[in-house]
């Protein structure tokens, strides 16, 4: 057989088709695939010069061989130890090849290695995983609006193009010889990783900046076994039959994760898989009473939890049986210690408690882009600040369980009772409450502080009624602003009580916390009578403009222009006051001088000393006259 005639018949010519695979692999295959790249051709000939020879060489009957796309024709029974050997070496080339080909992930995944980053003192290697697609649909960013991604009704198009990673562990990105603790993977914002960090439970949030956001390994062993543990009897081993459900209490946000708490803790410690209930949309999704009806103002139309985070379990949400329901309550479960490779967690454990928050409020993609936008643009907090939160509105409307309303001044000195607040600095205190009188009250009665709070509507005391906590009724803003909160003081909440230990966990070490209601009952019937707190607020205030009405009404005044004077030292006076020159004519031929400063909103005025009187009357000389009395109306108000 010529050379040409073999050339030119398909069974001549040897080639490798290669599977893609989404498979990811380690800096070292570079080196491999260059290696593979370099050589195609070289091992392209080689076997083709062998198919020759072979073809060439050998008489006899005819005897068909395939294997991927090669097909040799042999001739001639006395040449069967040539054919035995050659067909080893041809099919030990091919099986060579082959494994290489199917290290080829290019167009796949482009995968970036950055070294010699640092972090607290040591350094980190970081990688970046940027999704390659031709499919444009999937390489859309997500959409500004949740799209109700839950447990049942799959998943939405950004997700789609990290659906195959889901199939291989994360662990198969590194090198079996190095360590995956010091490794940050990371994302563009504009693809969504909720499905990849829904199967990848022993993750979590690393950093973020304005195009990326990243995960890394969760170094706490028994925090990573937890999640683990969690996620094999919601997922890998669920038994979808035999799911409790509890329904979302639509109460707090710490008092509704409460409930979530008990029933991943509970699924954990049977082995029954958990998952909520659609008795009732949860009201951070969709409100309550007649907001509730209206679907369009929904944060998704799920109208659940899973408009925000990511799902719980595999198993459908549907609703509760009486039987899963007497599970759901029997609150005394709790108390049984869960037992996870020799190592015992114990429900009422703060820090358990903590970790299992967490792993329920693991935020989707688009929600964390939000939150960071908001932290950057919205918080500009200025530090060191102490946190305080003022939990008014419905409290004390839970009768027998109800909380008392406590005034600024009583969280005040909660703080300095545990030295957040000494006397030779004034501090910044981010003010985080659902009462809008409580910042009212905060920025008039102490003015030297610095307050820094969110600006967003509110709700006066108890007006919004009973666990009504979303006024704007904007649900996605709403919790975007709840996830922001980092630091806080604190009342008996349980939502303070999981921002306490999220700072803390985030942080690795203890924050001082005063609480405001230390040392006295917290829940009584009899609470309700502090309403008047926050109520009598407002009036205080229309009383404190009338007597400051009566009080400028007593003086007939002529004010010449302002002009800086020197300053006294006064810890009470504010740094905007300005001194001007005032006189009130007492009496024909005498002039009384007073200095003028704005405290907590009262008009003070205080005769001046006689040093003062005399820079006055040197910086303006004779231009003081007595003009005609102005009128009440031409008195401008402070």
């Amino acid at each position: 057989m010529k050379d040409s005639d073999c050339q030119s018949q398909s069974y001549c010519r040897y080639a490798i088709s290669a599977k893609k695979s989404t498979c990811l692999f380690p800096p070292t295959t570079f080196f491999l695939l260059a290696f593979v790249s370099a050589t195609t051709q070289s091992i392209r000939r080689n076997v083709a010069d062998v198919l020759r020879t072979l073809a060439d060489q050998i008489d006899g009957p005819r005897l068909e061989h395939s294997s991927n796309n090669v097909r040799s024709t042999f001739h001639g029974n006395d040449a069967k130890v040539v054919l035995s050997r050659r067909v080893a070496l041809l099919l030990l080339v091919i099986i060579i090849s082959f494994a290489m080909a199917q290290q080829t992930i290019v167009h796949q995944l482009k995968i970036l290695y950055y070294d010699g980053l640092t972090e607290g003192g040591r350094t980190v290697k970081r990688m970046h995983l940027e999704y390659e697609t031709k499919n444009t649909s999937s390489s859309q960013p997500p959409p500004p609006m949740p799209m109700g991604i839950s447990a049942n009704n799959g998943t939405t198009d950004s997700d789609k193009g990290l659906s195959q990673l889901i199939s291989d562990p994360v662990t198969s990105i590194f090198d079996d010889n190095n360590s995956t603790d010091d490794i940050i993977v990371c994302w563009p914002w504009s693809y969504s990783s909720d499905q990849w960090w829904t199967h990848h439970p022993t993750w979590k949030r690393s950093h973020a900046n304005d195009t990326h956001y990243c995960y890394q390994k969760i170094q706490n062993e028994r925090q990573a076994a937890l999640y683990q543990a969690i996620y094999d009897v919601q997922f890998r081993h669920a038994d979808c039959q035999n799911v409790f459900r509890r329904h979302m209490w639509s109460s707090g946000l710490g008092a509704d994760f409460l409930n979530i708490n008990r029933g991943l803790y509970q699924a954990a410690q049977f082995q029954r898989p958990f998952q909520i209930s659609d008795a009732y949309p949860w009201h951070y999704a969709a409100g309550k009473g007649k907001y509730r009806e209206n679907e369009t103002m929904a944060a998704c139309p799920s109208r659940d939890m899973y408009c925000f985070f990511l799902p719980l379990t595999k198993c459908p949400v549907g609703e509760a049986s009486s039987e899963n329901e007497t599970l759901s309550n029997a609150f005394h479960l709790d108390e049984t210690p869960l037992t996870i490779h020799n190592d015992t967690y114990h429900a009422r454990d703060g820090k358990v408690s903590q970790c299992i928050f967490e792993y329920a409020t693991r935020p989707q993609t688009w929600l964390w882009h939000k939150v960071y936008e908001y932290t950057q643009t919205r918080l500009n907090l200025t530090t060191p600040c102490m946190v305080m939160h003022v939990r008014r509105s419905d409290v004390l409307l839970h009768h027998k369980f109800a909380r008392r309303y406590f005034s600024i001044a009583e969280y005040i000195n909660a703080s300095q009772r545990t030295n957040m607040i000494t006397q030779d600095k004034v501090p910044n205190i981010f003010l985080i409450t659902d009462d809008a009188n409580a910042i009212t009250e905060a920025v008039t009665e102490f003015p030297t502080f610095n307050w820094m709070y969110i600006r967003r509507k509110r709700y006066k005391a108890d007006e919004g009624g009973w666990e009504q906590q979303t006024p704007s009724q904007d649900y996605v803003f709403e919790m975007t602003t709840l996830l922001s909160i980092l630091e806080i003081v604190y009342g008996q909440s349980s939502f303070a009580d999981f921002v306490v230990r999220s700072m803390e966990s985030k942080h690795g070490r203890n924050l001082t916390v005063a609480r405001v209601d230390e040392g006295i009952k917290v829940f009584d019937e009899a609470n309700s009578k502090f309403r008047n707190i926050s109520k009598e607020y407002s009036q205080l205030q229309e009383e404190k403009r009338q007597r400051k009405r009566r009080r400028r009404r007593q003086f007939e005044l002529q004010e010449n222009e302002c002009t800086p004077l020197q300053r006294i030292n006064d810890s009470h006076i504010m740094d905007m006051i300005l001194f001007c020159h005032l006189f009130i004519p007492t009496q024909i031929g005498q002039i009384h001088y007073y200095r003028r400063y704005l405290q907590q909103e009262e008009l003070t005025w205080t005769e001046l000393s006689s040093t003062e009187k005399t820079t006055v009357t040197s910086s303006t000389s004779a231009k003081l006259e007595i003009t005609q009395h102005r009128s009440d109306s031409d008195i401008p108000y402070s």
